[in-house]
C-alpha cells in the first residue's frame, strides 16, 4: 500500500524548495447524523510562491497524488492574500473511526493531531454533539527519508535527505503555523490557534434539551388527544343513536291495549 503523504511532508517539501512560512488549518465539521467532513487548507506565504516559480508550478512542485489515491479532494492551488497561494483538502468521514482514519491520513497516528474522538448522542429530548483532540506542535517531524520520491529529487540534487529531516524538525516549530476549527450541528464553531511548541487538549461540545421535538412532541400529543376525544365523543354519540332507534322500534311493536268495543 502506497504511503499517503502527510501535511508535515507536504510543509517539509516547501521548506526543502522554499524555506518559507505555510499555515496549515483543519477543520472538522459534523453534520446532524453524527457523520461530517475533514478538511485541511494550506497556505504557503509569496516568498515562496515566487521561489517555486509561481502559483501555476505549485502542483508539480508539491505533488499530493497519494491523497488524491486515498480519496481526498483536493483544489488546485488558488492565489490568496498578498501573493500567497492555498490548496484545499477534504474527505467525508462516516463516524468516529472513520474520523480517526482521516486525521492519520493527514498527520499520522502520532503526528500534531492526535487522538480524535466524535460524541453523537441523541434522546427524546436531549441532544449532545462534542469533538475532542490533541494539538501537539512541540515537535512536529516530516518524513522524508519515507517519501521515495522527495527523497530520489533530493539525493539527485546531492542532499542527504536523513540529515535534512533533523535540520527540517528544528525549522517546522517557527515555520508552520497549526489552527483548529470545530464545526458543530446547529452552527456552534470554535477555532484554536496552536502557539508554537504547545499541547493542547481540545474539546468542542454543545447539548442540552431539543426544544424543537419538545415542541413536536407536545403538538402530536395535543393532536391524539383531541383525536381521542373526537372518537370518544362520536362512540357516545353513536350509542346514543342507536338507543333512541331502539326505543323507537320497541314503542313501535308494543301491544294494542285499547279496549274493543
Amino acid at each position: 500500500m502506497t504511503q499517503v503523504r502527510r501535511v508535515t511532508t507536504i510543509v517539509g517539501i516547501v521548506l526543502v524548495l522554499a524555506g518559507c512560512r505555510v499555515d496549515a488549518r483543519f477543520e472538522i465539521t459534523v453534520h446532524d447524523d453524527g457523520s461530517g467532513v475533514v478538511r485541511t487548507t494550506i497556505t504557503v506565504d509569496a516568498d515562496a510562491v515566487r521561489q517555486l516559480g509561481g502559483s501555476g508550478a505549485l502542483a508539480q512542485a508539491v505533488p499530493l497524488d497519494d491523497l488524491r489515491t486515498a480519496g481526498w479532494t483536493i483544489s488546485p492551488w488558488k492565489p490568496g492574500t498578498r501573493g500567497s497561494a492555498t490548496v484545499t483538502l477534504s474527505h467525508p468521514f462516516a463516524d468516529q473511526r472513520d474520523l480517526v482514519r482521516r486525521v492519520a491520513d493527514l498527520t499520522g497516528a502520532h503526528g500534531i493531531l492526535q487522538n480524535p474522538t466524535l460524541t453523537h448522542e441523541r434522546g427524546w429530548f436531549s441532544y449532545r454533539d462534542a469533538v475532542s483532540i490533541v494539538v501537539d506542535v512541540r515537535s512536529p517531524s516530516v518524513d522524508i527519508v519515507h517519501d521515495a520520491p522527495l527523497a530520489a529529487r533530493l539525493q539527485a540534487a546531492g542532499v542527504d535527505p536523513a540529515l535534512l529531516q533533523t535540520q527540517l524538525a528544528e525549522q517546522l516549530e517557527s515555520a508552520l503555523h497549526v489552527s483548529v476549527v470545530v464545526h458543530l450541528p446547529g452552527g456552534h464553531t470554535e477555532s484554536y490557534d496552536a502557539a508554537p511548541g504547545s499541547v493542547r487538549a481540545l474539546r468542542v461540545a454543545r447539548g442540552g434539551t431539543d426544544w424543537n421535538r419538545v415542541v413536536k412532541f407536545g403538538i402530536g400529543l395535543a393532536l391524539a388527544l383531541l383525536a381521542a376525544l373526537f372518537f370518544l365523543a362520536a362512540g357516545v354519540g353513536s350509542r346514543r343513536n342507536r338507543r333512541r332507534a331502539a326505543q323507537r322500534v320497541g314503542r313501535g311493536t308494543e301491544p294494542d291495549r285499547t279496549p274493543l268495543m
